[in-house]
């Protein structure tokens, strides 16, 4: 069964999306990339806020630039924990996800076939 999913409508630095996408193809170790970005996404917010849920301490600053709007979809349990967070924190959407999609490609750097690739790759 899937999970409803919302729209999530993003502002990121200037080619962090690109970043997101260009990750994501070389995370896939699926045959059918279609839905990689999404399942990417899901696993950068995901990991986020368990993190937060966790006690973790996490710096949001502020975001400058140029940024990109990006549209999103996400599981909506997701969202509604997202929605706690930046609540809670009194946080912008944009600096939670510019930090989280920061986070999550530098988690990955590099990661073409350790554990977090096959995580990825896993159907979830």
């Amino acid at each position: 069964m899937t999970l409803p999913a919302e729209k999530l409508g993003l502002f990121l630095s200037e080619g962090l999306h690109q970043d997101m996408l260009t990750t994501a193809e070389r995370l896939n170790t699926r045959k059918n990339p279609r839905g990689s970005v999404r399942r990417l996404y899901e696993r950068a917010f995901r990991e986020m806020v368990d993190a937060l849920d966790g006690g973790a301490e996490i710096a949001f600053p502020a975001v400058r630039g140029v940024k990109d709007r990006v549209s999103v979809r996400l599981s909506g349990p997701l969202c509604a924990r997202i929605r706690r967070h930046t609540d809670g924190l009194n946080l912008k959407l944009t600096d939670f996800a510019f930090v989280t999609v920061d986070r999550f490609l530098q988690s990955t750097k590099g990661d073409a076939h350790g554990p977090a690739a096959q995580a990825y790759s896993r159907p979830g």
